[in-house]
């Protein structure tokens, strides 16, 4: 019987020192970039959402894509044409992009974005 008191107490402890959920401090960027399209995807503490958001629509001045919903999941079309598609929720964004549907122009604008995105996470 202490057997089991020890054993339940012993997970109890272990169970207190672990943090469920993740590290709320941690986050992944993923760049791929190939012949067909580019594509970038980030995950980021949630606290950072705003930045990211305040950096896009800052960077794109007049295509405003974000609005009141705190998710979005749509392909945009800006007003020089670029095409691409976003999801973007608290914590979470990516990017991707088809070189076969834009111009090179396009191309660079929205590689810069997705770096300036990169650099604003660090």
């Amino acid at each position: 019987m202490k057997r089991i008191y020890l054993m339940v107490a012993l997970v109890a402890v272990l169970a207190s020192g672990c943090k469920f959920g993740g590290n709320a401090n941690s986050q992944s960027i993923s760049i791929r970039n190939n012949a067909e399209g580019y594509n970038f995807q980030a995950s980021y503490p949630e606290r950072k959402s705003k930045y990211v958001v305040d950096y896009v629509e800052r960077t794109l001045k007049d295509d405003r894509i974000f609005d009141a919903a705190a998710k979005k999941d749509a392909e945009i079309v800006l007003g020089d044409g670029s095409r691409f598609y976003l999801k973007a929720y608290p914590g979470y964004i990516e990017v991707d992009f088809k070189k076969n549907k834009n111009s090179f122009t396009s191309y660079q604008k929205l590689k810069d974005l997705c770096l300036g995105i990169k650099d604003a996470l660090k």
